[in-house]
C-alpha cells in the first residue's frame, strides 16, 4: 500500500495522520504529541481512522489535505553544491 496521509488543521495547529506502511498509523500533533498504532486488521483500522476523523471534525478541525507533501519547497538536498565540501578530509 503506498503512502496515505492526511493533515487536519485548526487555527495555528495542525495534526498529520499517515499510514506509512501496512496495518500502521501514526497521528502527529497537536505539537508535539505523537502517537503510533498497529492493528490487527485492515477493518479495525479503518474503523479507527473514521472515528478518529469524526472525532476531529466534531471538535473544529478542517480536514486541509489528502496525501499532500508538507514541505512546499523542493528537498535541498537534493541539488547539487556551488560551494566546496566544508569537511575536513581525513587520510585514511
Amino acid at each position: 500500500m503506498p503512502l496515505a496521509s492526511w493533515l487536519f488543521v485548526k487555527d495555528s495547529e495542525s495534526i498529520w495522520i499517515e499510514r506509512p506502511y501496512g496495518r500502521v498509523m501514526i497521528v502527529a500533533g497537536p505539537g508535539t504529541r505523537r502517537d503510533q498504532r498497529e492493528f490487527l486488521n485492515e477493518e479495525s483500522l479503518q474503523a479507527y481512522q473514521i472515528s478518529l476523523a469524526e472525532r476531529l471534525t466534531g471538535d473544529g478541525w478542517f480536514l486541509w489535505g489528502v496525501d499532500r507533501e508538507r514541505r512546499e519547497r523542493p528537498d535541498r538536498r537534493s541539488g547539487t553544491r556551488t560551494t566546496p565540501e566544508r569537511r575536513r578530509q581525513t587520510a585514511r
